[in-house]
């Protein structure tokens, strides 16, 4: 083993390369230089975008800037969107500098997949959507309009391979309790469109009883739902599907699929057909074992197929979870130790309803599972509330994880 110092290159500022960056700080001290590559320069803590799109938070207290926080612990950061990445000459290039590592860690999240359907996505389509706090703001602002009438049609749901369709069933469940604060509920329809075989699938075949508990729920508030939406185009005024049904709306929001970072995309025997990274369960590459990575960035195969392909999602608390182990794993390449699993995990996830919350968790994410928690109350939501402002205030700070028990 070298004793010269390690250049490592992360790619990604969110819940997986920042806990990646400190973690591989904390190992590595002053034996490496880190610099970590984002094209965005705030931290934004996704899961609390739905509350934005109510108007229930201030888009402006779900970001912090990453950039001084990584400078305190003396790790280097690098605004930009990575351009070209070259595993044989190991070289990462930006729009603007071209830089070495002798190790890198991809967790760079992925692309909204707008272009697979027709008309689809908030920039040149006609749907909303809920991954940036822009897109946020821009649904808030619509929805706003729409509540505002005195009638209405609204539908949600999710394209077929989504992967991250949560928030959809949060935004529909909360957008059915606005309407009941507005007293104007009996005069919308809530519609929800989802390429799952069931209810509360979630691309993992269900967690425990929450099928039924959704199910349950779904119906008490008169959410009108289609189970395997093939959704073929988005129209001014409605969604289509693949069967020639058409959903009128005056407002609309669907989750695209994901696909994997263009500069992943283009690196042969690196990714999957869809540009995920495709590891071992060490989170190594398996065609280049210098490069590691985490979170959606990652290819994780559902546990079973499904009639409209349906993705396995990848929570802000399992990414985290996953480049920890992944940042472990890339240290013991240089200095030796005892690696990890970081593919069997466990998992935990809020959902927030408006007038109540669920809680759910499994050990490990994946079925088969050791553990699962299922459970419903409104102290779930104070739960979530207290998450996002102790892990804004991890990442500032480089705080310990929370720990849920596991």
């Amino acid at each position: 083993m070298s004793n010269s110092r390690k250049q490592i290159a992360v790619v990604g500022g969110s819940f997986g390369g920042i806990n990646a960056a400190y973690e591989l700080h904390r190992r590595f001290g002053q034996k490496a230089e880190i610099v970590v590559v984002s094209k965005d320069r705030d931290f934004t803590f996704h899961p609390s975008l739905p509350w934005v799109i109510l108007g229930w938070r201030d888009p402006r207290a779900v970001q912090i800037p990453i950039e001084a926080p990584l400078q305190r612990k003396g790790i280097r950061f690098v605004h930009g969107e990575v351009e070209r990445l070259d595993p044989n000459q190991c070289e990462i290039a930006t729009n603007s500098e071209t830089f070495h590592y002798d190790a890198a860690l991809i967790a760079s999240g992925a692309e909204l997949d707008y272009a697979a359907i027709p008309g689809l996505g908030p920039h040149s389509g006609h749907t909303h959507s809920t991954f940036t706090v822009e897109e946020a703001v821009r649904a808030r602002d619509a929805l706003a309009r729409v509540m505002a009438q005195e009638s209405g049609r609204i539908v949600v749901g999710a394209a077929p391979g989504a992967s991250c369709i949560g928030p959809a069933y949060e935004l529909v469940m909360m957008i059915d309790t606005a309407l009941k604060r507005l007293k104007k509920r009996h005069r919308f329809s809530l519609t929800f469109l989802t390429p799952e075989p069931f209810i509360g699938h979630f691309g993992v075949g269900g967690i425990g009883a929450s099928p039924r508990m959704v199910q349950d729920e779904f119906a008490e508030r008169s959410i009108d739902t289609v189970i395997n939406a093939q959704i073929v185009e988005a129209q001014p005024d409605r969604v289509v599907l693949h069967d020639g049904s058409e959903y009128l709306y005056d407002f609309s929001l669907v989750i695209p699929a994901f696909r994997g970072a263009a500069f992943v995309r283009s690196v042969a025997g690196l990714a999957n057909p869809k540009g995920f990274v495709t590891v071992n369960r060490q989170m190594a590459s398996e065609n280049f074992p210098n490069i590691f990575a985490a979170g959606v960035a990652i290819a994780i195969p559902p546990p079973r197929p499904t009639p409209v392909p349906v993705a396995v999602p990848k929570t802000g608390h399992m990414t985290e979870l996953m480049a920890r182990a992944a940042a472990r794993n890339l240290a013991a390449e240089f200095q030796g130790g005892s690696k990890v699993d970081g593919l069997t995990i466990p998992s935990s996830c809020i959902a927030d309803a408006g007038d109540t919350s669920f809680y759910l968790a499994a050990d490990p994410f994946l079925p088969p599972r050791n553990r699962v928690i299922t459970k419903k109350g409104k102290w779930a939501r104070y739960l979530k509330l207290m998450f996002e402002k102790y892990y804004l205030a991890q990442i500032r700070y480089d705080l310990p994880p929370l720990d849920f028990g596991w």
